[in-house]
């Protein structure tokens, strides 16, 4: 008798673990990584698959971390990397802090792009995947859908360095599990390191508003934002020297944009995207379609409000490549645990067509249509973004809303934690 049910115990444990082996083979998360791969291996090793979609024009890889290498090596022979710079394939100046000059140091030149610019994109991959921590189907496809998206295939093509800002945030991101002080302390770190790089990361440090109770927060998140702005202002050489205009075309990021193509120059396009999303934000968090980040996984909400606050303030600050949508990632986990909702669908429904329209756009152009001439170009691209701008920025005044959201909860949070 206890032979039997002993085989039978041993029968039943062997049956688990056969069914348990092809479900973890099997997993979202496994199944996503090797599509990505799959997926940017296909761009990779077939070129025609870049021209098409108009992320590449046939050139070299990793052009952008190259730069990077040849402002440091500038520096080396006695060059100013802050002008055009006669070492890089296009003699672009540096566009960030004296910091990448450190590169030289450490003994790298640009003979290293290859296995510098790769490590950035395996470093990409790695955190990105750290972060999501997909345990979905629909999360991985979400996931996906970012992953191999034109503005990521252009980041990975040219191995820009805010693939290093993305593995920086990422990371103190990762380690956020609970509010520790420990775990903050790595997360404002990074945020002021990355800063340091390329600038604009300290808007990530207002993410910490979501952390409770009042007292912390108030410590970590003045606390980071006062020393990045000490920071900045030792910087601040290197950053007057360094900001320079994109030009606008497909794959350009930014409120600009728009009032740009309207003719409007000078401050005013600045101004009147500020005005225009903060009202529309307004709008967003009095009419209940923006996503909450009070309560719920403290990781993905500060996620979401880390990458919202990067997209909504390079979005008003100038216009870049769109590559800068790379931070869509951070707000995938969040999406994915209010996807139930209409305010996380139609944020979904919203950034992926941002993701995606442009590189629709030249595909079909690529295809059915062929070379033309620059003016006729211009025309077409300037129709084209007449037609999904108001994409976008209905998809960062969702974002706004959120962050509106956030900042009167913590608002709020401030003032119960005064009241006698």
């Amino acid at each position: 008798m206890g032979i039997a049910a002993t085989g039978i115990v041993v029968m039943s444990s062997s049956t688990q673990i056969a069914d348990s082996a092809p479900s973890r083979l099997l997993s979202p998360g496994l199944l996503l990584l090797v599509f990505v791969l799959t997926g940017w291996s296909v761009f990779s090793l077939r070129p025609f698959v870049g021209r098409r979609l108009g992320v590449t024009d046939g050139g070299p890889w990793f052009v952008d971390s190259y730069a990077t290498l040849a402002a440091s090596d500038a520096v080396r022979v006695g060059l100013d990397p802050f002008k055009p710079n006669p070492l890089d394939v296009y003699h672009r100046p540096h566009s960030y802090s004296h910091w990448w000059f450190y590169l030289g140091d450490l003994g790298l030149t640009r003979r290293d792009n290859f296995a510098l610019g790769g490590s950035w994109v395996l470093l990409f991959l790695l955190t990105a995947l750290l972060l999501l921590r997909i345990a979905h189907w629909g999360e991985a496809a979400m996931a996906a859908l970012v992953l191999l998206s034109p503005p990521v295939l252009l980041a990975v093509n040219r191995a820009n360095n805010d693939l290093v800002v993305f593995f920086l945030l990422a990371t103190g991101l990762v380690f956020l599990r609970a509010a520790s002080p420990w775990r903050l302390a790595v997360y404002s770190t990074l945020v002021l390191l990355a800063t340091g790089l390329k600038f604009y990361p300290i808007i990530g440090a207002a993410a910490l508003l979501l952390v409770r109770p009042p007292k912390t927060m108030l410590l970590v998140a003045l606390g980071t934002l006062v020393a990045g702005m000490i920071l900045l202002a030792w910087l601040w050489t290197d950053f007057r020297r360094a900001v320079i205009l994109a030009p606008i075309e497909v794959y350009t990021f930014g409120a600009p944009i728009l009032f740009r193509d309207l003719g409007w120059t000078g401050p005013a396009p600045l101004l009147a995207g500020v005005l225009v999303l903060t009202l529309a934000a307004a709008v967003c968090t009095w009419r209940g379609w923006s996503l909450g980040l009070e309560d719920g996984d403290l990781r993905a909400r500060l996620a979401y409000a880390c990458g919202a606050l990067l997209l909504v303030g390079c979005f008003l600050a100038g216009i870049s490549f769109s590559y800068r949508l790379i931070f869509v990632i951070f707000l995938v986990p969040w999406l994915w645990r209010k996807i139930s909702t209409s305010a996380a669908r139609w944020t979904v429904l919203l950034l992926l067509a941002a993701l995606w329209l442009d590189g629709f756009y030249c595909l079909g152009a690529n295809i059915f249509v062929g070379p033309m001439p620059e003016v006729r170009l211009k025309h077409q691209q300037l129709i084209w973004r007449f037609f999904t701008q108001p994409i976008i920025w209905a998809a960062m005044a969702l974002l706004a809303g959120s962050l509106l959201g956030m900042l009167r909860s913590a608002l709020g949070s401030l003032r119960n934690s005064v009241r006698p």
